[in-house]
C-alpha cells in the first residue's frame, strides 16, 4: 500500500514538472514573439532536441542567440539616436545645469525690457522682457552686430551636412539673450553672449536656419512668437539666462523661462503647439539648452576651440 502511494506521488510530481517546464517554454516563446524575434530558430531548436542532432541543436541555439543580440543592438541604436543631436554634450563637463530663479515681472500691460548688468568678467548675464505681439520691433534688423562678447572667436570649421557633404561654416555666433524679434536690440553688449551657430539657429550651416530643431533657441523663439500672434491681446513674459561655470567666458548652456498674462492681467500658461524639450512647472515653461556643436571641442574658459573634422 505504501509502495503504491509513493509511486503515485512520483508520477504526479513528474507530470507537474513537465507542465511547469512547458509553461516556461510557452512564456519564453510568447516573450520572443512580443519582442519581434524570429521564432524559426527557437522552434527548430525544440524539434532537434528530440532528434538528438547535436549540430542542429548548436546551430539553432546560435541563431536564437544572434536574434536576441540583434534586438539588443537595435534597442541600443535607438537609444543612441534619440540623443544624437546632443552628441557634443560629452565635452569635458558640459552639464547644462542652471541655478537660475525665474519670477515673472509685474503686469503693466506695456512693453518692459531689462538686461542685467554685466558681471565682473564682462559677461552678459540675463535678459527679461514682457510684451504683446503689437510691441514687437517694426524696424528691420541690421545685418551686422558691432559688439564682440568676451570669449568670442571667429572660427570657421568643417562640418558634415544632412546629405553627408563636407562644408565649412562659422562655429560661433554673437547671440542675443532676448532675440531681436522681441527686443529690437541688435548690438547691446548686455544682451549678447557667445553661442554656437547650432544653439542659436538649429543648424551648423551659415546660410540657413532650422526652426524645427528643439535643441536651438530659435525653436522656442519661433513657438513663442506664434503664440503671441495667435493671442494679440495677451502678454508674454520671457526670461533668458546664460549659465557660466566659475570664470569661464563661454556659457555652458542657456536657460529659457516663460509664462503669460491674459488681457485682464491674469497669470496664465503659455501653451505651445510643440513644446519641444521644454518642461512645465504649473504655468511656467522652461528649457535649458547646451551650448555645443558636434564639429568642435570648445574650451569654455577661453573660448578657443578645436575642429573635430579635419
Amino acid at each position: 500500500m505504501s509502495k503504491q502511494g509513493n509511486t503515485g506521488s512520483s508520477i504526479k510530481g513528474w507530470v507537474i514538472n513537465i507542465i511547469i517546464g512547458l509553461l516556461i517554454i510557452l512564456c519564453a516563446l510568447g516573450y520572443a514573439a512580443y519582442s519581434g524575434i524570429n521564432l524559426g530558430g527557437p522552434f527548430s531548436f525544440l524539434q532537434t532536441i528530440f532528434k538528438g542532432n547535436k549540430e542542429e541543436i548548436e546551430k539553432s541555439a546560435k541563431d536564437t542567440k544572434n536574434a536576441v543580440k540583434e534586438k539588443l543592438s537595435e534597442a541600443s541604436n535607438a537609444l543612441n539616436s534619440s540623443s544624437s543631436e546632443q552628441t557634443a554634450a560629452s565635452q569635458e563637463g558640459t552639464l547644462g545645469e542652471t541655478t537660475a530663479h525665474y519670477e515673472a515681472l509685474s503686469f503693466t500691460g506695456e512693453k518692459i525690457m531689462y538686461n542685467a548688468r554685466m558681471d565682473e568678467y564682462n559677461r552678459a548675464v540675463s535678459g527679461h522682457i514682457q510684451l504683446k505681439y503689437s510691441d514687437k520691433p517694426a524696424e528691420k534688423r541690421d545685418s551686422k552686430i558691432t559688439y564682440d562678447p568676451e570669449g568670442w572667436h571667429n572660427y570657421r570649421f568643417k562640418y558634415e551636412d544632412e546629405n553627408g557633404k563636407i562644408k565649412k561654416s562659422y562655429l560661433m555666433n554673437r547671440g542675443h539673450l532676448i532675440g531681436y524679434l522681441f527686443s529690437g536690440l541688435n548690438s547691446e553688449p548686455k544682451n549678447i553672449i557667445p553661442i554656437t551657430r547650432y544653439l542659436n539657429s538649429g543648424t551648423m550651416a551659415d546660410k540657413k536656419t532650422d526652426p524645427e530643431n528643439p535643441y536651438s533657441m530659435l525653436f522656442y523663439e519661433t513657438a513663442l512668437n506664434e503664440w503671441l500672434k495667435e493671442h494679440p491681446d495677451y502678454t508674454l513674459d520671457y526670461y533668458v539666462v546664460a549659465n557660466y561655470t566659475e570664470d569661464e567666458l563661454i556659457p555652458r548652456s542657456v536657460s529659457l523661462f516663460w509664462t503669460g498674462f491674459d488681457a485682464d492681467g491674469k497669470h496664465i500658461k503659455v501653451e505651445l503647439k510643440d513644446p519641444g524639450k521644454a518642461n512645465y512647472d504649473g504655468i511656467t515653461g522652461s528649457v535649458t539648452l547646451l551650448n555645443v556643436s558636434k564639429n568642435a571641442k570648445i574650451d569654455y574658459k577661453t573660448g578657443e576651440a578645436t575642429a573635430l573634422l579635419k
